[in-house]
């Protein structure tokens, strides 16, 4: 069946008309790029989702990636946010998924106890899915996104909070909110973590959802860019979403503190790495025990388990220079 005939079909008639999920196999027609949308199965729960190569994929060079959290089912899907993106991704040279959520419930939302535990199941698929394709394509680290629009905000909210070092930009249109699902561990919130949220003024509901959203995530130390825009706007141009994205990548600065443990047996030793784009020339590492060091990539060892706050001062080849901190727990073995 071809993506305008698609199209043109009722919700309930396509998901009625379905072929079943199978790995690897192609779910829709070929855009005329000749680039399939291909249905998978998520490696471990076996959850469906869709992928997007762009036809001029190739090993060379890493590519991004953006993750597409639909909305409320029957008025969005993984299919709906995969067609609305892909001819974009096609041009622009972008690896698109969109998983099938169980959290995305606008309109009746379950208990939070029970919404949390389905923003969880959704939580482990996704990061395994990312996992997955990183294993399979070249993905760039530090060009890793997640967007979708109205109840897709939970998802976004629950996952990419908590994994500031997956997602490195946040983009939510006319998302719903509710801060009772905000199970977010104290201190998680990465204030150099860009998110922006957009909404039509003329959408009184998911307006005032929205800037609740807002309110939310200023209150808690996150980074939150906002913009509204006149109409009602239920399904907002991709392309704003990948505009930000953009800049986000050519503006500001990634930086991801590593921190492993060589010896299970030693477990109060730790080595510590920096990832940076644009890279870093210099680095001052202070480990929050009152040692420091300028080692490229220090061996640090602590006098008694606790929790340190790691900071490193870093230097880039234009003479700016930033900071960037991290809680550690020192002293637990890994499982």
């Amino acid at each position: 069946m071809s993506l305008s005939n698609l199209a043109h079909r009722s919700i309930p008639v396509l998901l009625l008309t379905m072929l079943p999920w199978t790995a690897g196999c192609p779910s829709l027609e070929t855009l005329p790029t000749q680039a399939p949308i291909v249905e998978l199965k998520s490696p471990e729960s076996k959850r469906p989702y869709l992928l997007y190569v762009p036809s001029v994929y190739n090993e060379s060079r890493s590519w991004p990636l953006v993750v597409l959290c639909h909305g409320t089912w029957p008025y969005d899907t993984a299919e709906l946010q995969m067609r609305e993106w892909a001819s974009f991704a096609e041009s622009r040279g972008i690896l698109l998924v969109a998983p099938t959520l169980e959290a995305a419930r606008g309109d009746l939302p379950p208990p939070p106890d029970q919404q949390i535990a389905l923003q969880r199941k959704d939580e482990r698929v996704v990061l395994a899915i990312v996992s997955e394709l990183k294993r399979r394509y070249q993905i760039a680290e530090h060009l890793v996104f997640m967007t979708g629009w109205s109840a897709g905000a939970y998802d976004i909210l629950h996952i990419g909070l908590r994994h500031p070092d997956v997602f490195r930009a946040l983009f939510i249109r006319q998302g719903t909110f509710d801060p009772r699902f905000m199970d977010l561990p104290e201190g998680c919130i990465d204030p150099w973590q860009s998110i922006k949220v957009i909404y039509g003024e003329g959408d009184v509901l998911l307006r005032d959802q929205s800037k609740a959203m807002i309110a939310w995530l200023r209150e808690q130390g996150a980074h939150v860019e906002e913009e509204g825009i006149t109409g009602t706007h239920q399904r907002i141009n991709p392309g704003l979403a990948w505009k930000y994205f953009k800049l986000v990548a050519e503006k500001r600065l990634w930086a991801r503190i590593r921190a492993t443990m060589p010896d299970p047996d030693a477990p109060l030793t730790y080595r510590f790495e920096l990832d940076a784009v644009p890279p870093a020339v210099k680095r001052k590492w202070h480990f929050g025990d009152g040692e420091e060091s300028n080692d490229e990539r220090p061996m640090h060892t602590y006098a008694r388990p606790g929790r340190y706050e790691l900071t490193v001062s870093l230097a880039l080849s234009n003479g700016k220079k930033f900071v960037r901190k991290r809680v550690i727990n020192v002293g637990v073995t890994a499982p």
